[in-house]
């Protein structure tokens, strides 16, 4: 009881603050009754308390590492890949006011974009070029809508696996 007490007094201190420090490694933006009003850079900032809100985000580069995600190829082969995204914010206001959750946005785009190139391709082909550049440079005009500029996506592993068939098609184990 006395924790929720607490909660919302340390919520309602922090309305009553008329400043904001921005730290170094962030930017911020200024919502005013809930709409964009200007982009804050590090440094101390006045706001109007109870009607200005500030949204922090790191803008330093980051990497985010992509779950696996079993695929076949051109060839029928299956092949399980797995991938590190290296990225910052470039543009504060998009990447705040217009990506909902931009980890798995980024995430998901990029393993589409595998997906779309590890289709495409034999097992053969996979092993013989180099996919690093493709999948960065086709990541990269994606993220850039939302405000995101990706450095590299580096493919971690890329391997053949074994696929068990655990049920039959009419849904009986065997």
């Amino acid at each position: 009881m006395f924790d929720k007490l607490i909660d919302w007094l340390i919520s309602i201190w922090g309305q009553l603050i008329p400043y904001v420090i921005v730290n170094q490694m962030d930017n911020g933006i200024r919502l005013r009754f809930g709409k964009f009003k200007n982009i804050l850079l590090p440094g101390t900032h006045f706001k109007i308390p109870f009607f200005d809100e500030v949204i922090q985000k790191t803008i330093v580069w980051t990497t985010h590492s992509m779950p696996s995600q079993s695929l076949t190829t051109k060839d029928s082969k299956d092949v399980v890949v797995k991938g590190i995204i290296k990225y910052r914010i470039t543009d504060i206001k998009t990447f705040t006011l217009e990506v909902w959750d931009s980890v798995d946005a980024i995430s998901d785009m990029t393993q589409g974009i595998i997906f779309d190139i590890v289709k495409d391709r034999t097992w053969d082909e996979l092993q013989t070029i180099d996919l690093k550049p493709l999948i960065t440079r086709k990541a990269r005009l994606e993220a850039k809508r939302w405000g995101i500029e990706i450095e590299t996506v580096t493919l971690s592993d890329l391997a053949k696996i074994r696929s068990i068939r655990l049920l039959n098609d009419n849904g009986s184990i065997g």
